[in-house]
């Protein structure tokens, strides 16, 4: 069954709020209206260009948001702004003419009656000859924003029409030269002011606010038996799978995950403040769900589409405006291979844009995340992270009669067809039986549900809140990862502490990455060891590193600066912060010393020393949070490195500054640093003293072991160690020359190789360069000054 009780919930739905305007329209006298505006007085209407004028000398070029910042570009927005602390709006009919014109936008834009619009100013504008603002959608400034009232004032002039879109649909509005026109739309609808071609157009741009007047009752929300049934089936039956029948039945579904029409930011979504259809099918749907005994929650999702598509044929060709890759170094290539995003043959371009022409086919696959919430209870909110499966989904409106706030289109490959990427911000009503509330909310990673459990073990309930804690075991795993995941291992780490059962504990625990711990737990994670001993607490801090061999990035940078702070804080709570502070360093020296391997292994010299130098303040961090004598094992262990080792070691003592000099400063963990400078003396006064290259020695090391053992690589080193030969002949086919340029480029040689193309096979030709000496000479005056530095911060320590 599954699809039939969502499918019937979509009609019922469809039926009781059919799609309401987005926009609408009203004309007024424009003797309602008087505007005033400092240093330029009562503006007459209709406006004639002096006043105009007049008012362009005292407005600043208007900006526009874009993300977090606030822009001023002429080529997306170019119009006048005066902002509203220098505008005085009044008249003897003002205030009762703009209430019946607020009144009348909230019916027109389907709002319920227990809605009430208030406008507050936002700007006057003013668009001159060929000025515009492109498409866009307006942010929402205040809570309870819902949408934008234009009030545009009576004047001679043409073009700069108004276009408002959504949901595939478009209305374009136009002023009157004589009355006020109003026109107001949703915040999430985009729209855009084409230019003017002649005279000037004034506008009064307002924010609407929805308050609401009066709770929603039995009477506004209709009837509602029906969906309540519908509900009741849907969380009855086993859930439908999405391809093919004859597949085996699976458990009904946790959820109802009915989509909204509209956008809506965390402020902004609240039960009160919904847009048009969305607020009398929400309505209807909460109610309906309190009848089947259920909960129901406002949510945010990030829906992804992809749908085989094609190309209008007047502008692109069947296999979707190829470009082939006909800059190949060699011309042995025959020409077949394509030009990818970043020039690299073998994928065609994949290219952003409006595709909104393109003819849809048929779905491929779609990715619905729930990333935000309501809490059942109404009080605000919370991150979570929820992936939506097929039978939980539940729409009126579908996705492709949006507007995609991206796309992106990649053409036809020879092994699949052409596809658009289609993403879309979607706000939905989520519903769950009562009886199944903490799993459904725990599922999404939510605070609630360990909430809960914490409730269980302050009410001496332990019983129950094991039970619970250990139904979370099948999806508990999914966590621990991305900006939800901070507040909720504080939490799961004091219910594991009062779980008293390791198992459980451990299970709580394992999703999270180290990043995540911070000073603030050290309390728990001492209290933690201390209850389930040094062995589970050694284990808890493996999973928490992750895999061998995993990526660390930015946010392991980050958390390592972190580690001697936490590692302290560890070592003087209570109970056992021992246990949980060395693995902690063990498990971050071991993730840095896999890198250092690998950057030790680079042959390029600019690129390992950036590697290098990187790694230097980590490695600092981890050193401090160190014991002594653990401290002095990763000291002993980097003085085995090779000489390149320094590489990371002197941006290590450069973070540190220089040796300390004071008696409390003298910590054991210092006489790793300390060992760590003389070990760097050491190599740097060998290097400085050793002779300079010769003006005739061309030599170079060799090219490293070579994996195939081949044939080509002796004769390769024998050139490249040569002291006296600077160019190399080699005639060579196209598999043979690839493998030397690969060599060369992969340590970093400073050899060129070009390729003469006459005659079969081609020849190699291989050039030392004068980097031969330059590199040497680089290095040796880096060594000196090196040195100097070290000698000044950190003198050798007397024996």
């Amino acid at each position: 069954m599954g699809n039939g009780a969502r499918k019937r919930l979509a009609e019922l739905l469809q039926e009781a709020a059919p799609r309401e305007d987005f926009s609408t329209r009203f004309e007024v006298s424009a003797h309602a209206l008087r505007v005033e505006v400092d240093g330029v007085g009562e503006l007459p209407l209709p406006v004639r260009a002096p006043v105009t004028k007049k008012l362009i000398a005292r407005a600043r070029q208007a900006r526009f948001g874009r993300g977090e910042q606030t822009l001023s570009d002429t080529s997306v927005r170019d119009t006048w702004e005066i902002t509203p602390d220098r505008i005085t709006l009044g008249g003897p009919d003002w205030d009762r003419t703009l209430s019946g014109v607020l009144d009348a936008a909230r019916r027109g834009l389907g709002l319920p009656p227990t809605t009430a619009l208030r406008a507050e100013p936002h700007a006057l504008l003013v668009y001159g000859k060929g000025q515009f603002f492109l498409p866009h959608q307006d942010s929402e400034k205040d809570d309870s924003m819902v949408g934008t009232l234009v009030v545009s004032l009576p004047s001679h002039h043409s073009g700069g029409e108004l276009v408002v879109e959504h949901a595939g649909r478009s209305v374009t509005y136009r002023a009157s030269r004589e009355q006020l026109t109003f026109v107001a739309f949703y915040a999430d609808c985009r729209h855009e002011v084409k230019p003017v071609t002649a005279g000037y157009r004034l506008t009064l741009t307002m924010n609407l606010l929805a308050e609401r007047v009066r709770p929603a009752d039995g009477r506004d929300a209709g009837p509602v038996a029906d969906l309540a049934h519908c509900l009741t089936e849907h969380f009855a039956r086993p859930a439908e799978q999405r391809y093919g029948y004859g597949r085996p039945e699976t458990e009904p579904p946790n959820r109802l995950v009915y989509l909204l029409d509209h956008e809506y930011t965390q402020r902004g979504l609240d039960w009160g403040r919904l847009k048009g259809a969305d607020a009398t099918r929400a309505a209807r749907l909460r109610q309906a769900a309190g009848q089947a005994g259920c909960e129901a929650v406002l949510a945010l999702a990030e829906v992804k589409e992809t749908w085989d598509a094609v190309p209008p044929y007047d502008r692109y060709d069947y296999y979707g405006d190829v470009e082939h890759f006909d800059d190949c170094e060699d011309e042995e290539c025959e020409g077949e291979c394509l030009l990818a995003p970043d020039g690299e043959p073998g994928a065609e371009r994949r290219r952003s844009g409006d595709f909104s022409d393109y003819e849809l086919g048929d779905l491929i696959d779609d990715e619905i995340t729930l990333g935000w919430w309501t809490r059942p209870d109404g009080t605000g909110g919370e991150q979570i992270s929820l992936p939506v499966p097929y039978a939980e989904v539940c729409a009126t409106t579908e996705n492709k009669d949006l507007t995609p706030y991206q796309s992106e289109y990649e053409g036809y490959m020879g092994n699949y067809g052409n596809t658009l990427d289609r993403w879309y911000r979607r706000a939905a009503v989520v519903i769950w039986p009562r009886q199944r509330s903490f799993a459904a909310r725990a599922e999404a990673g939510s605070e609630g549900a360990l909430r809960e459990l914490q409730g269980h073990l302050d009410a001496g309930e332990l019983d129950r809140a094991r039970t619970l804690a250990r139904s979370l075991a099948p999806f508990w795993k999914h966590h621990g990862s991305g900006a939800a995941a901070a507040p909720l291992f504080a939490a799961a780490l004091r219910v594991a502490v009062g779980l008293r059962d390791a198992d459980t504990a451990a299970m709580l625990l394992a999703p999270f990455a180290v990043e995540t711990l911070t000073e603030e737990h050290a309390p728990y994670l001492a209290a933690a060891a201390a209850q389930y001993g040094r062995t589970w607490a050694h284990n808890a801090v493996s999973t928490w590193f992750g895999p061998v061999g995993a990526y660390t990035g930015a946010d392991r940078t980050a958390w390592l600066a972190s580690l001697p702070g936490l590692c302290a804080a560890l070592r003087t709570s209570d109970g056992d912060g021992d246990a949980v502070a060395g693995p902690l360093t063990e498990g971050a020296w071991q993730a840095a010393q896999q890198q250092l391997t690998g950057w030790l292994d680079v042959g390029r010299e600019a690129e390992r020393r950036a590697g290098m130098e990187r790694l230097g303040a980590p490695l600092a961090h981890i050193l401090r949070a160190c014991d002594p004598k653990t401290a002095g094992t990763i000291a002993a262990a980097l003085r085995g490195r090779p000489d390149t080792v320094l590489e990371c070691l002197l941006p290590a003592l450069r973070s540190v500054g220089r040796r300390p000099t004071t008696a409390c400063d003298q910590a054991p963990v210092t006489h790793a640093f300390s060992a760590l400078a003389d070990h760097c003396e050491t190599v740097l006064t060998t290097s400085v003293a050793r002779p300079v290259r010769p003006a005739d020695d061309w030599s170079l090391p060799p090219a490293g072991t070579c994996r195939s053992l081949c044939d080509l690589c002796p004769g390769l080193d024998a050139f490249l160690t040569s002291h006296s030969r600077r160019i190399m002949e080699w005639p060579l086919a196209q598999a043979g020359r690839q493998h030397v340029h690969s060599r060369i480029d992969l340590a970093g040689l400073p050899v060129s190789h070009t390729t003469r193309r006459k005659g079969r096979p081609y020849t190699l030709v291989l050039t030392k360069t004068d980097a031969v000496f330059t590199r040497e000479q680089a290095t040796r005056a880096r060594a000196e000054a090196d040195l100097v530095w070290l000698r000044k911060n950190w003198p050798r320590t007397p024996h």
